[in-house]
């Protein structure tokens, strides 16, 4: 996720680019495969000491409203800009346009859907600066959501390999697509990584996610009792393992934790798509 500075009014910059494709020069095309990204991830954390001798290395600092583990995640909408946002039109092209105000554009771009543009902006700071973390993890975080996996995969490695100080952000980022792309290449690297990290919530659900795309829901329902185990207040385990219930037909197991869920669920916090939740849990109702 990319964060802002948390102030509450925010204001949109509008761009008004027309998006160039730059030099093969300043971008690799020398793209990661599933095996780079696996070997990395082991390199930068699993063979770690100080990383190994930590509980919950792995765990996110925050939720972002669409939750990392959510099983239906990908199906809602994108978020709406704030009603009292304001817009404001800029030329980025400006002699006075320096590159913490294309940061600033492209992230704002980024917000409300303008991704072409937030990519064009972030590959020029990059460009003037190939050192910037922050904006190499953002391209990366808006190609994921444009669906150009293997240029996410790429700067993802290439970040790990500069050991970032969101080494956790990126490692989530990565294993949630190989979970999408490569569920068996996910499964084999997870499984690794809770030997390693028995007592990590989230390694264990993020492992159980892998299995169930594998339709091995036996395994996936222990790794997420396992991790409800160590963090039984996480609202999206619960959820999952829901799910899973409801998948294999353990219909009265699924309606107890569909209740649990919607009890829990706060609109702070909404990291479950608590209509679906509630539907579900209506269905099974109507079956009894």
């Amino acid at each position: 996720m990319i964060k802002t500075n948390g102030s509450k009014s925010i204001v949109f910059f509008v761009a008004i680019v027309s998006v160039q494709i730059l030099s093969g020069k300043a971008f690799a095309t020398n793209y990661a495969t599933n095996d780079d990204v696996v070997k990395e991830i082991e390199k930068t954390l699993l063979f770690d000491k100080d990383s190994r001798a930590k509980i919950d290395v792995y765990k996110k600092k925050k939720v972002s409203k669409k939750s990392d583990f959510t099983m239906t995640a990908g199906d809602e909408k994108e978020d709406k800009p704030n009603e009292d946002i304001e817009i404001v039109v800029v030329d980025p092209k400006a002699e006075n346009f320096d590159m913490r105000e294309k940061e600033k554009l492209a992230y704002n771009s980024a917000l409300i859907g303008q991704y072409e543009v937030a990519v064009e902006l972030y590959k020029q700071v990059i460009a003037a600066e190939p050192d910037n973390i922050y904006s190499k993890f953002s391209l990366a975080v808006v190609y994921q959501k444009l669906g150009q996996i293997r240029q996410a995969k790429t700067l993802y490695r290439d970040l790990l390999k500069n050991n970032p100080d969101n080494q956790e952000e990126i490692i989530g980022n990565l294993l949630s697509i190989l979970i999408e792309e490569s569920p068996k290449d996910a499964s084999y690297l997870l499984s690794r990584l809770t030997t390693q990290n028995p007592d990590s919530a989230y390694i264990i659900a993020q492992a159980a996610l892998a299995y169930d795309k594998t339709k091995n829901y036996e395994q996936a329902l222990s790794l997420l009792e396992r991790a409800i185990l160590i963090d039984p207040k996480n609202v999206g385990y619960k959820y999952n393992l829901a799910v899973i219930y409801d998948k294999t037909a353990q219909n009265e197991k699924a309606m107890d934790l569909y209740s649990s869920v919607e009890e829990l669920y706060s609109d702070d916090n909404p990291v479950v798509p608590i209509e679906q939740v509630q539907k579900r849990l209506q269905s099974l109702k109507n079956k009894l």
